[in-house]
């Protein structure tokens, strides 16, 4: 019975297109950043394989047959996507499960379900439809199964019937089960339908796919983009694969400039991601890579639940890690930042800045200097009073004036200066060439004082690494664990 069963799947229609396909694609061809074919590729394979595309159409995704074919041969591994080719995979015995993990892909494919479990439930309903044999036809099937449906409420499945594609997509309904065999007509439920029907039932949503899109050696290229704000402002950053959602939310943190005081949430797919104490799945339970899928490039990111700064994720491409960069890093960018909670200031992209942001972005919550931060911010609620936090401590802690030196050159530091958030803080210096304002994260104060080791717990708060290797002399600054401030804390 099995065997009969095999061999109807594997002599279905969609199979020997899909075949075919996958031999057209050899050793390799060129993908969109989607992951299909050109529309100058497609129309070429079309007349190389047999499988017809309509006279006009935008890209490979716009055309059902081929979204559906394609989707099962890469759920399937009958074709691999290596960052922008598509190459045939090794060969592969045709068995049921395969035919059903394709079949699985190809209802996902069609309702243009990114994760594939609502696409799955609904191909269930409408295969007990057609098993019952009371429908005459396919729109008779689709009502049938949409009363089964109502009858339990399904969060997800609701989302998919009210996109607006659904209509259509329950139009190719007819050719996609006919074409894995599932069906020969609205009362002629296929022996692998049936099959098909006993396996949904049992298996439930184990039958799709869920492995990383990602591998864990790659580093993910990602577009963060400030939704509906202009002038249009993104960011480029490169991540490992391995990066969990809540360091991905540091990184978005420092590369938009956000003060990270209000609370945020990831929406990948229909789950949510955030802080668990506020009913959201765990961000630091899923990784860059596992949160996209072949059908999912895009995630989304929202800072703040008052203001909805939302902001789209989009993975362009998977690279080779380089030894010579350190991550994450941005790469590139464009349009100025809001000033938090600010009427209408805004920050030009510095990608200096922002790289200086992240070097510490990943940094273990146990450095030396989180304790001195946690009391010098105590009372601050934005970036502006945080730096002017700094500012009034260092204040307190130097007996101005007060020795120290720039780029190895000695001064006295006359005045500390804080006016605006744009400039900075800032130290008036006398020098041996006359009296100037340096920017306070170069002053370099001697290693045994307090203002040393304030000094250097306001570099690392800004992202720069506290004693660089590159500059002469470096930063250096005498640990304080039993530092406090105010200086009466009883802690």
């Amino acid at each position: 019975m099995t065997t009969a069963v095999t061999k109807l799947a594997r002599d279905c229609v969609a199979f020997d297109q899909i075949l075919r396909i996958r031999a057209w694609v050899g050793d390799g061809k060129p993908v969109t950043g989607k992951g299909v074919l050109r529309p100058a590729d497609l129309r070429i394979a079309s007349a190389a394989t047999g499988v017809p595309i309509p006279a006009k159409f935008r890209s490979a995704a716009d055309v059902p047959r081929w979204r559906r074919l394609w989707s099962a041969a890469v759920a399937t591994d009958l074709i691999s996507l290596e960052a922008s080719v598509a190459k045939a995979g090794p060969p592969t015995e045709i068995t049921l499960d395969l035919w059903l993990t394709a079949f699985a892909a190809a209802l996902a494919a069609n309702f243009e379900d990114e994760e594939g479990f609502a696409a799955l439930r609904l191909g269930r309903a409408l295969l007990n439809a057609l098993a019952s044999g009371r429908a005459k036809t396919f729109d008779e099937v689709h009502h049938h199964a949409g009363h089964e449906l109502l009858s339990r409420y399904d969060p997800a499945i609701s989302r998919l019937r009210s996109a607006a594609n659904y209509e259509d997509s329950v139009s190719t309904l007819r050719d996609l089960f006919v074409e894995f065999g599932v069906a020969t007509g609205p009362r002629q439920l296929t022996e692998p339908g049936r099959w098909a029907l006993s396996e949904v039932t049992r298996r439930g949503d184990d039958i799709v796919q869920t492995r990383p899109y990602v591998d864990s050696d790659r580093i993910c290229q990602l577009k963060i983009t400030l939704v509906k704000w202009s002038p249009a402002c993104w960011r480029r950053v490169l991540v490992p694969s391995t990066a969990t959602l809540g360091e991905l939310d540091r990184v978005i943190q420092a590369a938009l400039r956000w003060d990270n005081d209000h609370l945020h949430g990831f929406t990948v797919g229909t789950r949510h991601y955030g802080d668990p104490g506020y009913d959201k799945n765990d961000e630091y339970e899923i990784t860059v890579g596992e949160a996209f899928t072949r059908a999912r490039k895009r995630i989304h990111y929202t800072y703040d639940f008052g203001d909805s700064w939302r902001h789209d994720i989009e993975l362009e491409r998977t690279l080779d890690i380089d030894e010579s960069l350190t991550y994450p890093t941005c790469v590139a960018g464009k349009g100025p930042v809001p000033v938090e909670d600010s009427d209408h200031r805004t920050i030009q992209f510095d990608q200096d800045d922002i790289n200086r942001r992240l070097s510490s972005a990943l940094i273990a919550d146990d450095s030396p200097f989180d304790a001195v931060i946690e009391q010098i911010l105590a009372d601050a609620h934005d970036e502006e009073e945080q730096l002017g936090s700094f500012v009034t401590v260092l204040d307190e802690e130097l007996a101005l004036p007060a020795e120290a030196s720039v780029l190895g050159h000695p001064v006295t530091v006359l005045e500390l200066h804080y006016e605006e958030l744009l400039r900075g803080p800032f130290a008036v210096c006398q020098g041996t060439h006359g009296k100037g304002e340096i920017a306070l994260t170069d002053v370099c104060f001697p290693p045994d004082t307090t203002a040393a080791w304030v000094h250097a717990a306001y570099r690392h708060f800004l992202g720069i690494e506290p004693f660089p290797a590159t500059t002469r002399p470096p930063f250096p600054a005498t640990t304080r664990p039993d530092w406090r401030w105010p200086p009466d804390d009883p802690r």
